[in-house]
């Protein structure tokens, strides 16, 4: 049985928010670091949105934008 997507404002905007998410990481970070990345996501076992907010914290959408442009500049 296929996995319907679960968003408030109903599936067609989840899988837009998908795409939008997708090319955003393939902008910022490349085609090969955008797959690396969501495969890490895919590996544990859990709750990754869970783990991304642990992860950032409280941390503002700006200082993750610098943090992920300044891993883009060290690949």
């Amino acid at each position: 049985m296929k996995e319907t997507l679960v968003h408030p404002a109903g599936p067609t905007d989840a899988i837009k928010l998908l795409q939008q998410g997708w090319s955003i990481l393939v902008e910022q970070l490349g085609l090969q670091k955008a797959m690396e990345f969501t495969v890490l996501l895919e590996r544990g076992k859990g709750d990754s949105v869970k783990d991304i907010a642990e992860y950032w914290g409280d941390t503002c959408i700006d200082k993750m934008h610098s943090e992920v442009l300044s891993w883009k500049e060290k690949m």
